[in-house]
């Protein structure tokens, strides 16, 4: 008898992974204990909660929600295709590949004990839940959502992130973030099957707030133009600010602030000030520039030639009480400044990275990006990261913003580089300029230009080939790896960071204004005609917004 007890403690001792989880987290426990309830929690799953689920698990849960709708008579049309894999007999398996809910891995396997991805996770849930007789694919169920991590995504994966975001399914990780390829556990897994099985289960998605302020360009002024402000309800604001009666020569928005140029009156020279548009409080004297997006820093720079006593300026609304002498715009939430006969790279915060000693008044610097930077002297750049001298070229070099890399130049001809100098790319005439993270235009000729993306790691990739009727700048971009492209008259291709397609925009009318994305979607304009605009809004993948 003790030996049997022994070996079933010792059966049991097996069954659990050192470690794991006995009980669901306290966030999870009510979702796991009503799964049981409605008899989607297969048994070999009912324990070791945080443990990350293997592709063969998830099928087993999966396969509990289809059979349970099954019984309710709520899936529409079902066509089922016999799959076979070399690797697993399951028939859970079996069943979810025949439904299309999961896919092999190739070679005919099936890997089942391989670990789901999350954003592998919210493909899976999306086909399941497209069987159902009630399945929403509209486009309204399909709206963007921008993740602060949402450049990692993967093209495949973005329309069924989005869906199961929208219907409450699956939200993220905290702190706006998804984590595509984070691991997915147990009763992560229990939870939004459960959340997918009945939406009353569903989580509540916050409505998307928007950008509460835009900049207006307005040629009422007799001709001249002008810009104001208006909030998201279109109302003028700044109506009683110096007179002005909210019109501006020139203003641009940065989180919580608004960087105002204007001319009192026709003798006057132009003005600025820094105005915080949620308190009203003002830096007079001060404008914006370097914004840094990403890590909500720009510099104040003081009206005037010089740029002693520079601030560092926040979206939050706020600025830095010691001042500065910049040398770099922000990137990454760094960039460099000049001390005396040193340099020194800092934080956002103002706290030293490293520092050298460069006498910028002995050098030039030629170019520079957060706390990178090329100099100059003699005839000779060399490029300075991490606070170390690196590459020495007799050619110029230009770092760009968001990638690793530096465009060098000889004369007219251009080419990609790593930080190393090591060239990536081949030569190309006239320009090239950094228009995304590892996206490039090149030119081809007068009015052609290349899109190429090529990493640090130097493999170059032509994207499309386009016609311009002028150099472009950079691509517009909904701030976490997605790019518009102009490819038509009335045609926008978007792509992602890693360069693959994401869909063709097919626009209604002749694309005459300036393409932007607001909350993940794309917004193009047409041109004006008898005082209209017209305008319209698209999914990336192309469809139309109504």
């Amino acid at each position: 008898m003790k030996k049997w007890i022994a070996a079933m403690l010792a059966v049991c001792l097996l069954a659990v992974p050192a470690g794991a989880a006995d009980e669901p987290s306290g966030w999870a426990q009510e979702a796991v204990q009503t799964a049981r309830e409605a008899g989607l929690v297969p048994e070999e799953l009912d324990s070791a909660y945080d443990q990350p689920v293997t592709r063969a698990e998830f099928c087993a849960l999966a396969a509990a929600v289809y059979h349970a709708w099954e019984e309710q008579g709520l899936l529409g049309e079902i066509e089922k295709n016999t799959v076979l894999f070399t690797d697993c007999t399951d028939g859970d398996v079996l069943l979810c590949a025949s439904l299309g809910i999961v896919n092999g891995v190739g070679g005919g396997r099936f890997a089942p004990d391989d670990l789901i991805q999350r954003q592998q996770a919210a493909s899976m849930l999306h086909r399941l839940g497209a069987l159902r007789a009630d399945y929403d694919g509209s486009v309204q169920g399909r709206l963007p959502h921008v993740f602060s991590d949402g450049a990692d995504l993967s093209a495949w994966a973005r329309n069924d992130v989005n869906w199961v975001y929208r219907h409450g399914i699956m939200t993220g990780t905290g702190e706006n973030a998804f984590e595509p390829a984070g691991e997915y556990t147990r009763e992560q897994s229990i939870a939004t099957m459960l959340r997918l099985y009945d939406a009353q289960y569903a989580v509540t998605v916050p409505e998307e707030a928007g950008e509460p302020y835009r900049v207006v360009v307005d040629y009422s002024g007799a001709g001249v133009g002008r810009v104001h402000i208006e909030d998201t309800d279109g109302n003028r604001l700044l109506t009683d600010f110096e007179d002005m009666d909210g019109y501006f020569y020139h203003v641009t928005l940065f989180g919580d602030w608004a960087s105002l140029h204007w001319q009192p009156d026709a003798e006057s020279g132009f003005v600025c000030a820094l105005y915080n548009l949620e308190t009203g409080a003002t830096l007079p004297d001060y404008h914006c520039d370097s914004e840094d997006t990403q890590s909500g820093t720009a510099w104040a720079y003081p009206m005037g030639e010089g740029t002693e006593n520079s601030r560092i300026l926040y979206a939050d609304g706020t600025y830095s009480a010691e001042t500065y002498q910049p040398v770099t715009d922000w990137a990454g939430g760094r960039a460099i400044v000049r001390e005396d006969d040193a340099v020194r790279a800092i934080d956002r915060d103002g706290s030293t990275l490293w520092r050298m000693n460069i006498s910028l008044d002995q050098v030039e610097v030629y170019s520079g990006m957060g706390d990178r930077m090329v100099i100059e002297r003699d005839g000779a750049y060399c490029l300075i990261a991490d606070g170390k001298m690196g590459t020495v070229s007799v050619n110029p070099m230009t770092l760009n913003r968001w990638s690793d890399t530096c465009i060098g130049q000889d004369s007219v001809h251009y080419a990609l580089y790593d930080l190393s100098g090591k060239q990536l790319t081949q030569v190309y005439p006239n320009a090239m300029d950094e228009v995304g993270q590892d996206i490039y235009s090149c030119w081809l000729s007068d009015t052609e230009y290349a899109y190429i993306r090529c990493t640090a790691d130097g493999r170059p990739e032509t994207l499309f080939t386009v016609t311009v009727s002028q150099r472009p700048g950079p691509l517009p971009t909904d701030g976490a790896g997605v790019y518009a492209l102009q490819t038509g008259s009335r045609t926008v291709t978007c792509f992602d960071r890693f360069g693959d397609t994401l869909g063709t925009i097919e626009v209604p009318f002749a694309i005459a204004g300036e393409i932007t994305f607001e909350n993940g979607c794309v917004l193009v304009q047409g041109e004006a005609g008898n005082g209209v605009q017209p305008s319209a809004r698209f999914l990336p993948t192309g469809e139309q917004i109504e």
